[in-house]
């Protein structure tokens, strides 16, 4: 009886796995010749699907400018703490000139105390409403008066800082939606569909016209299954592919008669896996967060 690729079930390996197995598969495939398997016209495809899987193996959660953002948001609230406590501070002042112009901007500026809490691109355009306040021509002669000329400045430019990092972030999420566009459970089926196509054609041709390229490739795909099934708990079995299930696979087709029957077990979970990279986005990326192929 010919030799042919094994069965191997993807129903439980994750995502990583899952791409490993099909990144060194490929790679097997080129090395033999996609004009040597007869599969020229699936080899392609199955690359393409699989170079997209490897892109989401582990989707980028994190920002490179998160750190950066969250040391300019700080800044820019001590910036305008200092302001505030001066104006706090000269309320008591025992020179009359000064203490009134801080009861003065005090009542300017009561509806912008406490906006260090709130979320930060509000902030920032609260607090561009409080630099145009403060630079009107009611404040200004306070702002003089008390010394708070510098400060201004420091504040405006603080929060001009915070809003080009924000900026630096929208472009990183820019980059970024392609992948989170892409719903991993529907790529994996395709990944293993097209797999099972061309284990189904290698199969077929290994019975009908077999060479010692096809041999030699299958010996190769039998030995990356048996290294992966113990990883994934898949059963071993002969003769059949199956892209989710340890049940029969697919029947060879002829490819010079036309016969045989062509079926292939999908996967009615073929994500399950202990960390879905899906759930691991960031779904405000305004938050704080802490957090090709290979073979």
């Amino acid at each position: 009886m010919a030799t042919q690729i094994n069965s191997i079930a993807f129903s439980h390996i994750n995502l990583g796995l899952h791409n490993d197995f099909h990144c060194k598969a490929y790679s097997k495939m080129k090395a033999a010749g996609a004009q040597a398997l007869h599969i020229e016209n699936l080899l392609p495809t199955y690359g393409e699907l699989v170079e997209l899987e490897s892109s989401i193996v582990r989707r980028q959660t994190a920002y490179v400018s998160t750190v950066q953002l969250n040391d300019a948001d700080k800044a820019r609230d001590k910036a305008m703490g200092v302001i505030l406590n001066i104006i706090t501070a000269h309320k008591t002042n025992t020179i009359e000139a000064k203490r009134t112009a801080a009861l003065a901007l005090d009542a300017m500026v009561a509806t912008y105390r406490g906006i260090t809490n709130h979320e930060k691109r509000t902030q920032t355009r609260e607090v561009i409403g409080l630099i145009n306040l403060l630079k009107s021509d009611k404040a200004t002669p306070h702002i003089t008066l008390l010394g708070l000329t510098e400060e201004l400045e420091a504040l405006e430019e603080k929060n001009a800082a915070f809003a080009a990092i924000d900026d630096e972030k929208l472009q990183e999420e820019v980059e970024r939606l392609p992948q989170k566009d892409i719903d991993t459970e529907e790529l994996r089926k395709q990944v293993d569909a097209k797999y099972a196509e061309i284990v189904q054609t290698v199969n077929a041709y290994a019975i009908v016209q077999p060479t010692e390229a096809i041999e030699a490739f299958i010996a190769q795909m039998n030995a990356l299954i048996s290294l992966t099934k113990p990883a994934s708990g898949g059963s071993s079995g002969s003769g059949s592919s199956s892209s989710g299930t340890d049940a029969p696979g697919t029947q060879p087709t002829d490819p010079d008669t036309g016969g045989g029957s062509s079926s292939t077990d999908t996967d009615t979970n073929p994500d399950n896996e202990p960390t879905n990279p899906d759930t691991g986005g960031d779904d405000n990326p305004y938050e704080d967060e802490d957090g090709g192929l290979a073979g």
